[in-house]
């Protein structure tokens, strides 16, 4: 998990912003990225395919200077197609466990803070999937560390993003687990938030004593939620789990996962339900 990931570079402003959080990807457990880049189809973009040896020069370049600056292995691939697909066959291709995206920009339509190869990503991904805000106010200390927070309901489609937390316990600092239901609430059974419990009570089991801390908020609103516990706790990985296919919106996220991403000021790690094995 997180151990070669693929790095989606635009040349856009936004893209320093992107650069600088892969700092922190070594203390993820982070020891390779591939740059990639894609040329994308259309009648606007055809000019760059008389460009390529001038944007593998510019790959190459920034490939260095990252080796250097984050002391992992960097190389770098030029593709040409559709944006996502591509990245997805680069990933493949590569042997990347995660891709790499910056979260940019409003959708007028959903309300939605990624851009569009963000969101393409999020549908079609068969492996996690990274954000990297890059119109937020994230810091990227000298010192970086892990600093893991899982969100969970305790449900199927959290158990892809249980699992890559697990792992990532044993890369740095104390985790995090928050849950919010609503158990304060007269109408809700006790046995959901005993259920609840239970389940993360069975996480701590399999990661070892005092692996984390846990935070289970009786009221609020999620994703609101999710956010205060990730300032407070000063957690710099927010995961969440990717729900299955609703046909409707044809979006692959649950509603709480959607405003996560949508509002994070951190990376947020966004894992299928069903992870792929390592």
């Amino acid at each position: 998990m997180l151990k070669h990931v693929l790095v989606a570079i635009d040349f856009s402003p936004a893209w320093p912003q992107v650069q600088a959080q892969l700092a922190r990807l070594p203390a993820f457990g982070c020891e390779r990225v591939t740059l990639a880049y894609v040329i994308g189809e259309g009648y606007t973009q055809a000019p760059e395919l008389s460009h390529r040896e001038h944007y593998e020069k510019r790959l190459a370049k920034i490939a260095e200077q990252v080796a250097a600056e984050t002391g992992m292995r960097a190389d770098s691939t030029l593709r040409t197609g559709g944006v996502a697909a591509e990245l997805l066959a680069a990933a493949e291709a590569s042997g990347a466990d995660t891709i790499l995206v910056g979260s940019q920009g409003h959708s007028a339509i959903r309300e939605f803070l990624l851009g569009s190869t963000a969101l393409n990503l999020a549908r079609l991904a068969d492996r996690p999937l990274l954000l990297a805000p890059v119109d937020g106010e994230s810091t990227v200390p000298g010192d970086a560390i892990c600093r893991a927070l899982l969100a969970t309901d305790g449900s199927p489609a959290a158990s892809g993003a249980e699992q890559a937390f697990l792992k990532l316990l044993s890369c740095g600092d104390r985790g995090v687990v928050v849950s919010v239901g609503r158990w304060d609430e007269v109408a809700v059974k006790a046995e959901e938030r005993a259920a609840i419990e239970a389940h993360i009570a069975a996480l701590a089991e399999r990661a070892g004593s005092d692996a984390f801390d846990v935070e289970l908020i009786g009221r609020g609103k999620p994703s609101e939620v999710i956010s205060r516990v990730t300032a407070e706790q000063q957690a710099n990985l927010v995961i969440v789990g990717r729900r299955g296919r609703n046909p409707l919106t044809e979006l692959l996220l649950g509603s709480t996962a959607e405003a996560v991403c949508r509002s994070s000021q951190q990376l947020v790690l966004l894992v299928p339900a069903a992870p792929r094995a390592d």
